[in-house]
């Protein structure tokens, strides 16, 4: 379940709201959706909170429930609440961490173009399992013993890693140059890793770029965000404690925001280049450390 529909459907939220609001006026699901001209399963979906209403459909659900001005605003504000959706991690990961991989598979498999700029990390879908293993490990430390389900998780992570062989989807993944040198694995692992990175650049449906250290940027990149574009657009950015979700016009804003870094990028060989530097370095500085150590 992603943060939205968990805002939604706690206890006291819109969805149960919205609901009591129809059945204190005795109308079926059926009668509201007619009445209408919408679909009865999205009264359902919107009850059960799988679905964001728009401002429209609360002040439509309100006026024909008879609700009073005051329950009016009440309802757009808790749905401007939910809108912007924020989960903290330590939330998310009562659930364990195979769950969150579960709705990022999800969003995966309900998008037709997936767009990742990262500052920090190798996105999820590029990882391999040494460096993704390292990653989800670093949530137990952070986020308890919750998360403790690295192997589930690690799973689901790898299992997602498929859709990048599906032609009817389209991946873009924009790294900056920080991303290739970050060493949070074992250089052997680290090695491997930038390998992997060297095939992906081959992909027909995939565009991978890197902004470059030393050049000049117009747009600052100063978070990691992934777009997911399907039948709404969300866009996800993540900090140390927690997950906001974004969608539609907000979703839309970050993507001009990528497309201005894109425009800052190289990809190509130019891209490989950068690649095939971060390994040679990391190559030099591990003959280097272990020289340092025979001659102590």
């Amino acid at each position: 379940m992603e943060p939205v529909e968990e805002w939604l459907s706690q206890p006291g939220g819109l969805a149960a709201r919205l609901r009591a609001l129809r059945v204190r006026a005795g109308l079926s699901g059926k009668q509201l959706a007619d009445t209408h001209g919408w679909a009865q399963s999205k009264v359902s979906r919107i009850e059960t909170g799988h679905q964001l209403p728009s401002v429209a459909d609360i002040h439509a659900w309100a006026g024909t429930t008879g609700a009073d001005a005051d329950t009016l605003t009440n309802l757009l504000r808790a749905r401007e609440d939910a809108r912007i959706a924020h989960a903290t991690f330590a939330q998310r990961m009562r659930r364990g961490q195979a769950k969150v991989q579960q709705t990022y598979n999800d969003l995966v498999a309900g998008a037709t173009l997936v767009r990742h700029f990262e500052t920090v990390y190798i996105p999820g879908l590029l990882q391999v399992p040494g460096y993704a293993r390292r990653v989800l490990e670093e949530m137990v430390t952070l986020h308890g013993p919750a998360a403790g389900d690295v192997a589930a998780a690690l799973a689901g992570r790898l299992q997602r890693q498929q859709s990048l062989y599906d032609p009817a989807k389209r991946f873009e993944f924009l790294l900056a140059e920080p991303v290739l040198r970050f060493l949070l694995v074992p250089p052997p692992v680290m090695l491997a890793q930038l390998d992997r990175l060297q095939t992906v650049i081959g992909l027909d449906n995939v565009r991978f770029g890197v902004v470059p250290m030393g050049t000049q940027l117009a747009t600052t990149p100063q978070n990691s965000v992934q777009i997911y574009l399907g039948e709404q657009t969300i866009a996800v950015t993540e900090t140390f404690i927690g997950e906001t979700w974004h969608r539609n016009s907000d979703a839309d804003a970050y993507g001009r925001a990528l497309d201005r870094m894109w425009e800052e990028a190289v990809t190509g060989d130019d891209a490989r280049r950068l690649i095939t530097a971060a390994s040679i370095a990391l190559l030099n500085s591990t003959s280097t450390s272990a020289a340092s150590s025979v001659s102590r």
